[in-house]
Order: structure tokens, then sequence, then C-alpha cells
């Protein structure tokens, strides 16, 4: 008896170690999913307060994506890349996503808006991001009939795809184009020209 005992004692013992491992890995999954970056900190409105993130803070909020709400959106500029983040909510937690962007203008005064990295807390899934707003991108044009040329569009191909634009803006009636772009702490530097009607055309 004391055998048979000591068996499934030894049994059950080992059982429990497999159990084990992947709950750890579950719980790593977790900490790192649910990791909030200690840079994010969003807005929240303040009368006269002035800057990209108030704004942000003052538009429609949150933005619904299939079964994922995004809200509390943050702009950071800094050297070298602008980062957006947000509040992923997919019930019952809240989740905070970060893209990592290098808009870049080349030598043919073409904007391309390059992805860097796209993280949901810690891990970084990148590849599953695109796959998704990809999806999420024909499902607009189609549902909309959005002109796939239009600024919108372009500027989601750039981020999908690395195609290059010509970044050009109509601002109060007026066409400009952003000829050259200078990221700085907390702030983006740009040089607009005028551009006529004339040029654009085929």
């Amino acid at each position: 008896m004391k055998k048979d005992s000591a068996k499934t004692k030894k049994t059950v013992l080992k059982k429990c170690r497999w159990l084990v491992i992947p709950i750890a890995l579950l719980t790593l999954a977790f900490i790192l999913i649910s990791h909030r970056p200690g840079r994010y900190n969003p807005v929240k409105v303040v009368d006269n307060n002035q800057g990209l993130n108030d704004a942000i803070a003052r538009s429609p909020q949150p933005i619904r994506l299939h079964n994922i709400t995004l809200s509390d959106a943050q702009v950071i500029f800094t050297p070298d890349q602008i980062i957006l983040m947000a509040t992923a909510r997919a019930q019952p937690v809240d989740f905070v996503i970060t893209a990592e962007l290098n808009p870049i203008i080349d030598q043919h005064g073409l904007l391309n808006i390059h992805v860097n990295r796209v993280a949901l807390g810690a891990i970084k899934i990148t590849g599953l991001a695109k796959w998704i707003a990809a999806s999420a991108y024909s499902n607009w044009l189609s549902s909309t009939g959005t002109d796939p040329n239009n600024l919108a569009a372009r500027v989601c191909q750039s981020l999908l795809n690395d195609e290059p634009f010509e970044p050009v803006f109509e601002v109060s009636g007026k066409r400009l184009q952003v000829e050259q772009m200078q990221l700085a702490r907390e702030m983006v530097k740009l040089r607009l020209i005028p551009v006529s009607d004339q040029s654009h055309q085929p």
C-alpha cells in the first residue's frame, strides 16, 4: 500500500510540474501585455492648454476597431521618431498599444511614414498589427467608397506598405507641400512651400 501511495504522489507531482510551466508562461505573457510604459501620460482636457496632445484630447473619442476600443491617445516627438500611444480596451482588461514611426522625406520630395515597431504592452506585434490594419483599411475603402489616391488613403498605404506619397495638404484653400521635416524633442519642425494646381496636373 505504501509503494502504491508513493507512486501516486510521484504521478501527482509530475502532473503538477507540467501544469506549472504553462501557468507561469501565461502569467508572464499577461504581465508583458499589461505593461504600462512609463512615458505614457495622455493629456486630459484643460481649458486654455495648447498643443497637439490637448487637441487630441478634445477630439472625438473613443475609436472602435472591431472588438477593441482605442482611447486616451498621446503623441510623443523625439529626435528619432514619432511615438503614438493609446489605451486599447478589450473587456475585461485594458492594454497600452504603442506605435513608433519614422517619417522621411526622400530626395524626390516624397514622404514615407515607416512603422518601426508596434507593441501591445511590452510585446512586439508589428506584423500582426499591420495585418489587422490592412484588413481594416480594405474594409474602410470598400464600405466608404474612398478613393485610394486621396490623402488619407495614401497615408494608410505608406504606414502599411512603406509607399511614399506627395505630402501636399490644403489649408484655408491653399495647397501647401511639406518640403522639410525635422523631428526634435517634444516638437516637429515643418517647412511648407506653396504649390500651384498646374504643377500637380498630369
